[in-house]
């Protein structure tokens, strides 16, 4: 029966026709993506960029699955391009300063739907791993959204089963990012990895339950016994609220803990 399953995955890949972008400032990179894209034939070229901005602009009247970027270019590097796109597309970044860039691209992984990281020496190599990638990741984000669809409140269990077994959430302490997995600290001490994307977990958690209070940190509010207005403490946890969210998050935090001591 798991064999089914994979292979209607794989058809449905298949025939969906995926649109891409490139965003780089040389020429002859547009040229190599476009062709290794030749043996994909259900790949589509949208537009072609030398400038970020101009990028920008284009995808916010045009949707695309997938953004091939460069980081070293003027006016706006490929870092700036990420932290001004305002919506989720993944991404896979192609420089010739690959040693350079990949401590600072590492966080990208985690926020900013980043498929692939890749030497322009080496794109002939790893072309075929990064559509690999990408769609293993379309798969997972279509089974996020659909999931999505439902009532965010009415989601008892983790929505992904790990190691064949469903995982409730109220046995979540909370979660954490570590390099390019999840780990799932439960409340009876265990912990559980998997590799999802947490911008995309947090999605579909229930918001009465589970509270994004930094980039790589999303708790279970259940579990709070005491805050400040920097810190949260779960039990044994203590964990910094990022400068950003702190009033967003106190302010839900003061809200939850008040409605408890009414129940009470």
């Amino acid at each position: 029966m798991r064999k089914n399953i994979i292979s209607h995955e794989i058809d449905y890949i298949k025939m969906e026709k995926f649109k891409y972008v490139i965003i780089d400032d040389e020429y002859p990179s547009h040229l190599t993506v476009q062709h290794h894209f030749r043996a994909y034939p259900n790949y589509v070229c949208m537009a072609t960029f030398f400038d970020p901005k101009s990028a920008l602009l284009f995808l916010q009247t045009h949707e695309v699955n997938l953004i091939f970027l460069d980081i070293s270019m003027p006016e706006m590097d490929g870092f700036q391009f990420l932290e001004a796109l305002k919506k989720n597309i993944f991404v896979v970044i192609i420089t010739a300063y690959f040693d350079k860039y990949s401590h600072d691209a590492h966080p990208y992984y985690m926020n900013n739907d980043l498929v692939f990281f890749a030497n322009k020496v080496q794109l002939p190599y790893y072309f075929p791993k990064i559509i690999a990638c990408f769609e293993k990741k379309h798969v997972e984000k279509e089974m996020v959204n659909r999931i999505h669809q439902l009532s965010k409140n009415e989601i008892r269990i983790f929505p992904k089963m790990i190691n064949n077994v469903p995982i409730p959430l109220a046995d979540i302490l909370f979660i954490t990012v570590v390099k390019h997995n999840i780990v799932l600290q439960m409340n009876d001490g265990e912990e559980i990895v998997d590799r999802m994307s947490l911008c995309e977990l947090i999605k579909i958690l229930p918001t009465n339950t589970f509270l994004q209070i930094r980039r790589d940190i999303i708790i279970n509010i259940v579990y709070v016994t005491a805050f400040t207005d920097t810190t949260v403490c779960l039990e044994d946890y203590h964990f910094r609220i990022s400068a950003r969210k702190q009033k967003e998050v106190v302010q839900i935090l003061k809200t939850k803990m008040h409605k408890l001591c009414e129940n009470y």
